[in-house]
C-alpha cells in the first residue's frame, strides 16, 4: 500500500522535488521547494508515517520474538545467500553487505527527516506568530530527534558510555544541502544530537495534546527523551521524563473485551498513540509468525489467546506458513498496533523497568500488573508475589520481561531492549532458536547481526558511511 500524502494542490511542485534522490545519503529529498506560508508549511507534518519494512520481518527475526513475516523455514534454509537464511540461522559469514543494496526503511526514515528539516528551515521566510513558529519547529526537531534514534539503533551499536566516543553512529542531518556530504558521526556525537533536539525547552513549546496521532505533543516530546535515555542506560534521568508522559496520557488499552467480541478491533487513532508510525500495510502485527520461544512467553490466559482463535495467534497459520509445529502466525485484520511510533500501553513497561533499575521494585511491578490485569484473565499479581517474599532487581526484570517481550509484538522495541539488555552485566544472553526438524540455532549477545548494514545506494555515494559492525567508526 503506498503512503497517503496529505497535501493541497499548492504543494504538488514540492512533492516532485521531495521525492527525488540526494546522491549522497541513499533517497534524502531536496530540499528546494515553493513553500511559501505557515500554513503550507505546517501540512510537511501531516505524514501517515510509513518506514516500509515490517519491523517482525529482520528486526523481529534477529532477536528471536519472529520467524519473520509469512516466511516458509525449509524455502529460508534452501538458500543460503540470502539476508532471510542470515538472520533465520544467525550466520554471521553470510555478506550482507553485497546482500543489501537499498533498504526501504533507511531511505523512509532521511526523507521524513528532510521534510522535518524542510519545516524549520522554511520557516525563517514566513510570516506568522512566534508561538505558532515556536510550536512548528518544536515538532520538526522532536520528530528530527527520533527518527534519527530509530536509525542510530537499527544501523549502529548498542550505546555505551565507555566505548560511544569509539564506535560508528549515522549521519545527523539537520540541513536542506543536498550538495553537502552527510558525514557519519560517532554514536556519542549522534546521541548528542538527539538530545539537543529533545530539551525540556523544545518540548515545553509543544502543545499540551493533540488528538491528531501524527502530530508530536508534549507527552510525546516526554516519551523520546525518556526513551532515548533508558537506550544510553541512564535509568534514573529516563524514568522522570517518562512518568511525566503517563502523567499527560496514560490510557491502557482493555483486552478484556475480547471475551465479548471475538475479534481484536483496535484502530490506529486510539488515543493511546503518541505518534503513529506505521510500516507499509496499517493492519499489524498480521502476518507475523513468531518463534517457539516466544509462544512460550505468553501467560496462560492471554486475552488474545483464549478467546481469539483464527482471528488471532493461530497454531494452524503459524503451521502452515513457517513449516514450524507449535508456531503461531496472527490473523486478525482488524488490529493496528503501533510498529515504530510509541504508545502509552508499552510506556508502562520502561517507566517500570526504570523503576526497578533504580531499587524502587515494587513500584516497578505495580505498573506491570497495572498493564497485565488488562492483558491476562484472572492475571496473579507479580506485587502479592513480591509483599510476601521481596525479591531484587534481577527477579523482577525476569517477571517483566516476558510480560514486555508479549506486549510489544509486531514493533522495533524487542529488538532495542534485547540489545540494551545484552550490554549489560547480569542480563547478557545467548538467544537459542528452535526450528523443529531443522535444528536449532544460537546468536552471541556480541554478534555483528545485532547491526544491520547501510545500503548499497547510501555507501556508494557517502565515502563517511562505513558499517558499523566489526569495526570502529
Amino acid at each position: 500500500m503506498k503512503l497517503k500524502q496529505i497535501f493541497n494542490i499548492t504543494l504538488i511542485s514540492c512533492v516532485v522535488m521531495l521525492s527525488s534522490c540526494d546522491s549522497r545519503l541513499d533517497l534524502v529529498p531536496k530540499g528546494e521547494s515553493t513553500l511559501d506560508n505557515i500554513e503550507d508549511i505546517s501540512l510537511l507534518l501531516n505524514q501517515e508515517y510509513s518506514l516500509g519494512i515490517l519491523p517482525f520481518s529482520d528486526l523481529g527475526l534477529i532477536c528471536n520474538e519472529s520467524l519473520g513475516c509469512m516466511l516458509s523455514v525449509p524455502e529460508v534454509l534452501s538458500s543460503s545467500n540470502t539476508l532471510n537464511y542470515a538472520y533465520m540461522t544467525y550466520n554471521e559469514d553470510v555478506d550482507r553487505v553485497t546482500l543489501c543494496q537499498s533498504d526501504e526503511r533507511y531511505s523512509a526514515i532521511y526523507k521524513y527527516v528532510n521534510y522535518m528539516n524542510t519545516v524549520i528551515a522554511k520557516l525563517e521566510d514566513v510570516e506568522g506568530s512566534d508561538a505558532r513558529k515556536n510550536e512548528l519547529r518544536a515538532k520538526s526537531r522532536v520528530m528530527r530527534s527520533y527518527l534519527h534514534w530509530l536509525c542510530v539503533n537499527i544501523y549502529a551499536r548498542q550505546y555505551d558510555e565507555a566505548t560511544a566516543s569509539e564506535d560508528g553512529g549515522i549521519p545527523y542531518v539537520t540541513d536542506i544541502d543536498n550538495m553537502a556530504v552527510k558525514r557519519k558521526l560517532s554514536l556519542s556525537e549522534t546521541y548528542r544530537n538527539i538530545l539537543e533536539d529533545c530539551t525540556d525547552e523544545v518540548i515545553s513549546m509543544l502543545p499540551d495534546e493533540t488528538t491528531d496521532i501524527i502530530q508530536p505533543d508534549r507527552a510525546f516530546g516526554n516519551a523520546v527523551r525518556g526513551k532515548v535515555l533508558m537506550q544510553m542506560k541512564r535509568y534514573s534521568e529516563a524514568l522522570s521524563y517518562l512518568q511525566k508522559a503517563l502523567e499527560l496520557n496514560g490510557g491502557i488499552e482493555d483486552r478484556s473485551v475480547l471475551k465479548e467480541t471475538g475479534e481484536w478491533i483496535l484502530p490506529r487513532t486510539v488515543s493511546n498513540n503518541y505518534v503513529w508510525i506505521g510500516a507499509g500495510i496499517r493492519v499489524s502485527p498480521t502476518t507475523e509468525v513468531i518463534s517457539l520461544e516466544t509462544c512460550a512467553k505468553f501467560e496462560k490466559n492471554d486475552y488474545a489467546i483464549r478467546y481469539l482463535g483464527s482471528n488471532g495467534w493461530d497454531f494452524g497459520y503459524g503451521k502452515m506458513y513457517s513449516g514450524i509445529e507449535g508456531s503461531r502466525m496472527f490473523m486478525g485484520w482488524s488490529t493496528c498496533t503501533n510498529p515504530y511510533g510509541i504508545t502509552s500501553d508499552h510506556l508502562y513497561y520502561d517507566v517500570a523497568e526504570c523503576l526497578i533499575r533504580t531499587g524502587r521494585i515494587r513500584d516497578g511491578l505495580v505498573l506491570v500488573d497495572k498493564v497485565r490485569k488488562n492483558r491476562v484473565e484472572n492475571a496473579s499479581s507479580y506485587v502479592k508475589v513480591y509483599d510476601i517474599f521481596p525479591i531484587d532487581e534481577h527477579r523482577a526484570m525476569a517477571l517483566l520481561q516476558p510480560a514486555k517481550w508479549i506486549e510489544c509484538l509486531g514493533g522495533y522495541e524487542n529488538f532495542f531492549d534485547m540489545k540494551r539488555w545484552n550490554s549489560e552485566e547480569g542480563y547478557r544472553q545467548t538467544i537459542s532458536r528452535s526450528l523443529g526438524d531443522y535444528g536449532t540455532y544460537t546468536l552471541s549477545p556480541d554478534s555483528p547481526l545485532w547491526i544491520l548494514p547501510f545500503p548499497g545506494n547510501a555507501t556508494r555515494h557517502n565515502p563517511t558511511l562505513t558499517q558499523n559492525f566489526g569495526t570502529k567508526k
